[in-house]
């Protein structure tokens, strides 16, 4: 028997927040502390970088699950061919990163601007009651369904942009809280990751085999939520 879609977008609204506040725990208790100049100087760089990464690991899980040879050259010939969709996929999810930021500080301003117990407590209701009513797109804007879109631009022809993250939320709408749990997983080794190697080349090296996971467990997801959904469209007909 299924649970009622109010009671099941809830458990979701909940399973998110207490995952959320367990990786901000993680990631305050790990992140290395630079200058502000530094940092300032950095970050463009590092952001560029990192993206250019994700797309190049994603590409990278594809070809390992498929069996084939883990070359540049062969990684080199296989971006060559969709890099543009996945590019754009990227951004995309970065835009849909941005307006969800400035969602969350608008709430946490709210909440800090309530004054009293009784007020706080109803300002964090009102989000939990808001974000339990989205809850049918609440999956599609969670890290795994930027990841999962990710890879549908990589496998799929013609996939990119919004079309790939609603693809992502088709196939995995009956698996949300897998994604959510796979979600949680990978982000702690991750962090896990970083905090084991904090200085030098180590922790660049650490940090790209840990999305090398991250990309090839959402990749192994994507095949199973897809065969998954062949079946049962075979069922329907």
């Amino acid at each position: 028997m299924k649970p009622p879609p109010a009671l099941s977008n809830l458990s979701l609204t909940l399973l998110v927040f207490v995952s959320c506040n367990i990786l901000l725990l993680i990631n305050n208790d790990s992140k290395p502390k630079l200058s502000e100049k530094t940092e300032a100087a950095f970050e463009p760089i590092s952001f560029m970088a990192w993206r250019l990464s994700a797309i190049a690991m994603a590409y990278l899980s594809s070809m390992i699950y498929h069996g084939i040879h883990p070359s540049l050259e062969n990684l080199l010939s296989r971006m060559h061919k969709s890099w543009k969709q996945t590019a754009i996929t990227m951004v995309y999810i970065e835009l849909i990163n941005t307006a969800s930021v400035s969602l969350l500080l608008m709430l946490s301003s709210a909440a800090k601007a309530a004054k009293g117990f009784a007020s706080e407590a109803a300002v964090i209701a009102g989000a939990v009651y808001l974000i339990s009513w989205l809850g049918p797109v609440l999956f599609v804007h969670s890290d795994a369904a930027y990841k999962i879109s990710l890879i549908v631009s990589v496998e799929e022809e013609g996939c990119r942009g919004e079309k790939a993250l609603e693809r992502a939320g088709d196939l995995v709408k009956e698996r949300k809280v897998v994604g959510y749990v796979l979600m949680l997983v990978t982000i702690m080794v991750e962090q896990a990751m970083s905090k084991m190697f904090r200085k030098g080349s180590a922790v660049s090296l650490a940090q790209l085999l840990a999305m090398f996971f991250t990309y090839f467990v959402y990749t192994s997801f994507y095949y199973e939520c897809k065969k998954k959904s062949r079946v049962e469209g075979g069922k329907e007909l």
